[in-house]
């Protein structure tokens, strides 16, 4: 074979790989994830906080988000926790503080949560926002920030964490042990 043909052949297969790979991610990343509510800590006395988050292609976002929450339940927070789905509660009213989890799909918080966002009033309840990425997450956090002040939330804190970040779950431990309300 020639050069040329080897090139073409090369260029074939790689776009079949491409369209397959695309086939697969695509309607992976768009299927519903429902959990029930899982509790943590379940006598914490510093307050309840109602977490909910969107599992991503990796396992990076959920690592954060247990992450966070081992550092509320250090604080003595008790946790419920659930991912974003059609079932996920937006009755907010029980709990103190409510933390959200999205990785980055299309340089936006990821469609699940953007829906949830959409049904949910978090009646003036502080909200920490917490988005992973593994490229640029600054535009999709002003998308996060609005939308949850659409639902009625009071953004309390916002952190990025990117996927080559050694020390991310480190810092997302210790961003949870230092909510407190009313800051």
């Amino acid at each position: 074979m020639n050069k040329k043909r080897i090139c073409s052949l090369i260029c074939i297969i790689s776009i079949i790989g491409l369209i397959a790979s695309i086939m697969i991610i695509v309607p992976l990343n768009s299927t519903e994830i429902i959990r029930d509510v899982e509790i943590q800590n379940e006598d914490g006395l510093t307050g309840t906080a109602f977490v909910v988050f969107r599992p991503g292609l990796t396992s990076f976002n959920e690592d954060i988000v247990n992450a966070f929450i081992r550092g509320l339940v250090a604080s003595d927070w008790r946790v419920e926790v659930t991912t974003c789905s059609t079932q996920t509660p937006t009755n907010v009213s029980t709990y103190d503080l409510i933390v959200l989890g999205s990785p980055v799909n299309g340089a936006q918080p990821h469609a699940a949560m953007q829906a949830y966002l959409e049904r949910a009033d978090f009646e003036g309840k502080e909200v920490v926002l917490i988005l992973t990425m593994g490229g640029s997450g600054a535009d999709a956090m002003v998308l996060f920030r609005n939308a949850t002040v659409n639902a009625n939330g009071v953004v309390h804190s916002e952190y990025i964490y990117a996927l080559l970040d050694s020390g991310a779950s480190n810092s997302a431990y210790i961003a949870g042990t230092e909510i407190t309300l009313g800051t």
